[in-house]
C-alpha cells in the first residue's frame, strides 16, 4: 500500500471512521462508529435507488458464500427468494421485475484486485434484474452505466471508477461479468459493485410471465452485489484522498453521517447562558428538519485557536457545514455564518431562515 494511502487510513483511524491492521498478505479494516454510520447512509440511498423494486428484507446466512459469480441460480436462497415473490407481492411476479435483498453474510470470500478486506461479517446489498432473455445484454450494458454513474456522484473524484470486464472467469453460455473498480493510483483498486448476467436453468420453477402478453417464460438475470463495509471504506478514502492542503474528508452531502454542526463564538470570559440556548435550540431545531447532527450538535469556543480548532474537527469528521454563532452580533442581530467544508468560506444568514435555507442546499444538491 502507498504511502499516500496510508496517511488516508490513518487519518480516517484517529477521527474514528475505521480501525485497521496489517499482516503480510493484505490489510484488514473494521468500520467504527462514525464509518458505521456514514455505512447506514449508503445503505439508505441503495434502498431508495429504483424505488419500484421489491425489497424482501434482511436475511443472515451462516454458510460460506462461493467467489463463484453464477452459481448463485442453483442455490436454494435463490429459489425461496422467488417463492417469496410469488406468495408476498404476486403482481410483481411477472417479467421485468426487480428485487433487492440484503445478506448478511458470516463467511465469504472477498473479491479478488482489492486493496484491503474488511473484517467479517459483512452485508452484501443484492439487486436482481429478472428481465426478458431476449434483451438480457442490452438490460446488462444499461445496468452498468447507471451503477458506474451512481458511484461517481457520491464521489469526491469521480474519475476514479471504471468498468472492468471480468474475461478472466470461466463463463457459460450466455454468461457476462464486470466490476466497477475505484483506482487509487499505484495502490490499486476496491471493486465496490459486481454485476453479472445469468441465464436461469431450464426449469418451471423460475419462468415468470411477461409483464405484456401474460406467456410464460425463463428470464434472465441480471445480479448487483455491493459489499457494504468495503464500499463505504473505499468512499471514505476517496473523500480523503484528495490532493488538497487542508485535511478535509470530502464526502458527499447527501451521504455525509453528520450534515450540520453549530459552534458559539464566546466574546466573555464567563461562559454565555444565552448564547448556550441559542446553540441548544438551533441544534434542536435541525434536528427536527432530519438534518444529522453528532451528539449535542453544537459546541462552545473560548476564544480563536478553539474555534479553529473545532472547525479542522468539523472537517476532519465530513461535515460538510458549520453555523457560526457570534455571542454579540448573534444575540443582537440575529445574524450568523454559514461555513462550507469544500471552499472553507462563509456566508451571512439570518437565524430565521433557518432551517429552509440549508434543506434547499441539501434538496438542490
Amino acid at each position: 500500500m502507498s504511502n499516500r494511502l496510508g496517511r488516508c487510513l490513518k487519518a480516517l483511524e484517529t477521527t474514528g471512521f475505521l480501525r485497521c491492521s496489517n499482516d503480510a498478505a493484505t490489510t484488514l479494516i473494521e468500520l467504527l462508529t462514525h464509518g458505521s454510520a456514514y455505512a447506514q447512509q449508503l445503505q439508505q440511498h441503495w434502498l431508495n435507488m429504483r424505488h419500484l423494486a421489491v425489497n424482501l428484507g434482511s436475511v443472515s446466512s451462516n454458510e460460506s458464500v462461493s467467489q463463484s459469480r453464477f452459481n448463485f441460480v442453483h442455490g436454494q436462497q435463490f429459489r425461496q427468494q422467488l417463492q417469496q415473490l410469488r406468495q408476498a407481492h404476486p403482481s410483481k411476479a411477472k417479467c421485468p421485475t426487480l428485487l433487492k435483498q440484503q445478506l448478511r453474510c458470516a463467511s465469504y470470500n472477498t473479491p479478488g484486485h482489492t486493496i484491503f478486506q474488511h473484517a467479517q461479517p459483512v452485508t452484501q446489498l443484492i439487486t436482481d434484474f429478472y428481465v426478458e432473455p431476449h434483451r438480457g445484454l442490452e438490460h446488462f450494458y444499461n445496468v452498468q452505466r447507471e451503477s458506474k454513474i451512481w458511484w461517481m456522484r457520491y464521489s469526491s473524484n469521480p474519475s476514479r471508477y471504471a468498468i472492468v470486464p471480468q474475461t478472466e472467469l470461466e463463463q457459460g453460455a450466455g454468461c457476462q461479468a464486470i466490476d466497477i473498480r475505484a483506482a487509487f493510483g499505484d495502490a490499486g483498486a476496491v471493486t465496490v459493485e459486481q454485476l453479472s448476467l445469468v441465464p436461469l436453468p431450464e426449469h418451471q420453477d423460475f419462468q415468470l410471465p411477461d409483464a405484456r402478453t401474460g406467456q410464460l417464460q425463463l428470464p434472465a438475470v441480471i445480479r448487483s452485489v455491493i459489499e457494504l463495509e468495503t464500499a463505504s471504506c473505499a468512499l471514505l478514502l476517496d473523500g480523503c484522498d484528495h490532493g488538497r492542503e487542508t485535511r478535509s474528508l470530502l464526502l458527499n452531502r447527501l451521504l455525509a453521517p453528520y450534515q450540520c454542526a453549530i459552534a458559539g463564538i464566546q466574546k466573555t470570559e464567563h461562559s454565555s447562558q444565552d448564547l448556550r440556548d441559542l446553540c441548544a435550540h438551533l441544534a434542536d431545531v435541525l434536528q427536527r428538519a432530519s438534518l444529522r447532527m453528532q451528539g449535542t450538535g453544537y459546541v462552545l469556543a473560548g476564544n480563536r485557536l478553539q474555534l479553529t480548532q473545532q472547525l479542522e474537527l468539523y472537517d476532519c469528521l465530513g461535515v460538510p457545514y458549520a453555523l457560526l454563532l457570534d455571542e454579540q452580533q448573534t444575540l443582537s442581530n440575529g445574524l450568523l455564518r454559514l461555513r462550507s467544508r469544500d471552499t472553507q468560506l462563509a456566508e451571512t444568514v439570518h437565524i430565521s431562515d433557518l432551517p429552509d435555507y440549508l434543506l434547499n442546499i441539501f434538496k438542490n444538491y
